[in-house]
């Protein structure tokens, strides 16, 4: 059982160290990311995308040691569009954290609606953390309480003894 144990737990911890990971950004955000040639969909960007050792290094792309991802689409409300290359190189290795960044052509029509898009994701992202915040310090100040109620209950000991005419006492 010991070993079957062992043996789990380094399946475990050994697929959490053989993943790279891919962080598609939109500028502006807000961006419907899709990966090129598959279509599939990723969702509202920032998104991130997980890749295994093994998908990996099925793709190695050269004697460099970079291997091939495919790439991403962006498209933001207003319709406007843009992608990265085809085929996306990694090459630091199959454990690294990895960042993409598409740019909205600022020419193309719409630019208003998709800033006004971005500012609407980032109200929201806000009013998330300053929910989590909230929820964050009612839950301490519930720790907080509980730990100060049994401090109280908790029978106090005190010893006292005499250093020459005064009595000294401590209690715990």
């Amino acid at each position: 059982m010991r070993y079957v144990l062992v043996a789990v737990l380094g399946l475990l911890f050994s697929s959490c160290a053989t993943q790279a990971t891919m962080t598609i950004y939109s500028q502006p955000p807000g961006a419907y990311i899709t990966e090129i040639g598959t279509e599939m969909a990723l969702g509202i960007a920032p998104v991130v995308s997980y890749y295994n050792e093994s998908a990996l290094r099925a793709n190695r792309s050269d004697a460099q040691g970079c291997y091939l991802i495919k790439g991403f689409e962006a498209q933001w409300v207003s319709g406007a569009r843009a992608a990265s290359t085809e085929a996306i190189r990694l090459c630091k290795g199959t454990t690294n954290n990895y960042i993409w960044t598409i740019t909205r052509n600022s020419d193309d029509p719409g630019l208003d609606k998709d800033l006004q898009f971005a500012l609407q994701i980032q109200t929201l992202l806000t009013q998330q953390q300053q929910a989590q915040a909230a929820q964050d310090a009612a839950a301490a100040a519930l720790i907080g309480a509980f730990s100060a109620a049994q401090q109280a209950d908790a029978p106090m000991r005190c010893r006292s003894y005499s250093v020459g005419n005064t009595v000294q006492t401590n209690c715990k």
